[in-house]
Parts: C-alpha cells; sequence; structure tokens
C-alpha cells in the first residue's frame, strides 16, 4: 500500500501519518530507495553517505565491513574484546 501511495506523491516528499495517539509524525524519505525515516537529519545522512554506496568502514582485525563507524565500534568490542577499538577509513 505504502509503494502506491509514495509512486503518487514522489520520493523525497514529507509525509504526515496520524498515529493512534493523535499526535502527528512527519516521516522523511529518501528519494533513491523511499526508506523511511523520523528524521531529517537521519534521512540526509543516509542519502549522502549511505544510499548507493559500498560501505566506506573496515574492522581491522577481520572482514567486516559497515557504511558506519558505530557499527564497527560495537563489533570489535563484542567480537574482539581484548584488542584496541578503531576503524580503518576505506574512502582515505
Amino acid at each position: 500500500m505504502m509503494d502506491t501511495f509514495m509512486s503518487s506523491v514522489g520520493p523525497g516528499v514529507e509525509v504526515v501519518e496520524q498515529p493512534p495517539c493523535g499526535a502527528q509524525k512527519t516521516l522523511y524519505y529518501c528519494p533513491k530507495c523511499l526508506h523511511g525515516f523520523t528524521l531529517k537529519s537521519n534521512r540526509n545522512r543516509h542519502f549522502r553517505y549511505e544510499c548507493g554506496h559500498e560501505p566506506r568502514f573496515k574492522c581491522p582485525y577481520c572482514e567486516l565491513r559497515s557504511k558506519q563507524t558505530s557499527q564497527i565500534y560495537c563489533h570489535i568490542r563484542k567480537k574482539h574484546p581484548d584488542e584496541r577499538v578503531w576503524v580503518v577509513n576505506l574512502k582515505s
């Protein structure tokens, strides 16, 4: 149902939905993939650095790659607990 709605309004359009509690909630959609975000800043970050891009960060201890450093930091703390926490930036 959301696909037919988005095709009628177009990508990147801010959509206001009425949740059951009565408070309005604005959703921001990525113009490339139509993924919805509650914060415009998250949509902008996703659009600029993540959508359609290869992962730019890598774990220095294994082959795990991610588009966000926080995912790598969390991974190192869990999977490599005795190692120093740092990230390899593949784009620089």
